[in-house]
């Protein structure tokens, strides 16, 4: 449906009403997916305005690209969903894995399991409480249905029972082909899974959730890749985390034309924004969407000239960028495969246009924020 943002009931001090449908409309198995409202075609454009129409329609290409991204969501929401690729290294069934622990107030959480199949529909899991004291994989289509009717709620301070949830996730008797894609934030907390953490990870060697690493007399148990067949473990970490994922700005050499009356090439050093996977450390890549079409900043724009005080303020900087950390992986995977088996996931065909910070797996958990009021 169509309607205006928060910020916009703010400002005219009226009530949004998105909340209530959130909350009434599953509990009838009709999912929700709001775009703001696209103004009607202006009868007499400008030049400027037709220029930004989209080819074939009166109405502007952002306009269009917002509908397509929120009928994307809709159809994402309905479980129309794209078959989950499998790692090229990787043969036979494969499973994709996430844990995102939803903010619920200020006291509560609601973590959500979610798995994706090569060969099967995607599930969705919540953590046992009180009130509910089984809870079962569910499609992923049920899950708004039952995060309205609030379940799987617990407590910020009930670690060891987060931990427990995270420690199920891992499926250590599996010997399937599996990857489990963490958030760190939230998640690395020093009572969950603080073998997360910067200074605690330990590459191949898992140390399981819940053990603390903290006591003077600490000799947690590493288990190796041989201890749990198919199992691969890669932490996330988006920019907004503490600033922890700098943008970054690159810079590339190509061949060029040295005039036009030869065919000799020269190497020409271009500066601009960069996309792909970039290799900053140890196991450590950035990956780095393309930059959106409404920012034009020119590519031969430098920041390295201080006599050119014009561009101080271009902003010159990559959208989007995502710490991927491949934490544990099997013996013979190659970091770098599984890195950008991961960044592609960002893209995933049929997943969205445009490149979301999350893989699709991952976006989905976060947009299930939603229904938690």
């Amino acid at each position: 449906m169509e309607m205006e943002g928060a910020a916009y009931f703010s400002r005219t001090h009226q009530r949004d009403p998105k909340p209530l449908f959130k909350k009434a409309l599953p509990s009838l198995r009709r999912n929700v997916q709001c775009l703001r409202p696209i103004p009607p075609a202006n009868p007499n454009p400008s030049k400027a305005a037709l220029a930004k129409r989209f080819p074939g329609t009166d109405f502007a290409t952002t306009d269009i690209e917002r509908a397509t991204a929120a009928l994307r969501d809709a159809l994402r929401q309905a479980g129309h969903l794209p078959k989950l690729p499998a790692p090229p290294s990787v043969e036979g069934p494969f499973e994709l894995i996430t844990v995102w622990l939803a903010p619920a107030g200020e006291r509560m959480l609601v973590p959500m399991l979610i798995r994706q199949h090569t060969h099967e529909e995607p599930t969705a899991q919540l953590m046992t409480t009180t009130g509910s004291p089984a809870e079962h994989p569910m499609p992923l289509t049920a899950l708004p249905e039952a995060l309205v009717a609030g379940r799987g709620r617990v407590p910020r301070t009930a670690r060891a029972a987060l931990a427990e949830f995270l420690t199920n996730a891992l499926s250590l008797d599996s010997t399937t082909n599996r990857l489990l894609l963490v958030r760190r934030a939230r998640t690395s907390d020093k009572d969950i899974w603080p073998w997360l953490q910067d200074s605690r990870i330990t590459f191949d060697q898992l140390v399981l959730p819940g053990i603390d690493l903290t006591a003077p007399n600490a000799d947690p148990v590493h288990r190796k890749p041989g201890d749990h067949p198919g199992l691969r473990i890669i932490r996330l970490r988006e920019r907004s985390d503490r600033s922890a994922v700098p943008r970054a700005f690159g810079v590339t050499q190509e061949l060029a034309s040295a005039d036009d009356d030869t065919d000799n090439l020269i190497p020409v050093t271009r500066h601009g924004r960069f996309s792909g996977l970039v290799e900053v450390g140890e196991r450590s890549f950035w990956g780095i969407n393309p930059r959106p079409d409404q920012n034009q900043t020119p590519l031969t724009l430098t920041k390295l000239d201080p006599a050119q005080t014009a561009n101080r303020t271009w902003t010159c900087s990559n959208p989007s960028s995502l710490e991927i950390v491949p934490a544990f992986l099997q013996d013979g995977d190659n970091p770098a495969d599984w890195a950008m088996y991961v960044h592609a996931q960002r893209r995933l065909h049929a997943h969205t246009s445009i490149a979301t910070t999350w893989p699709a797996i991952v976006h989905l958990a976060e947009l299930m924020e939603e229904y938690i009021l």
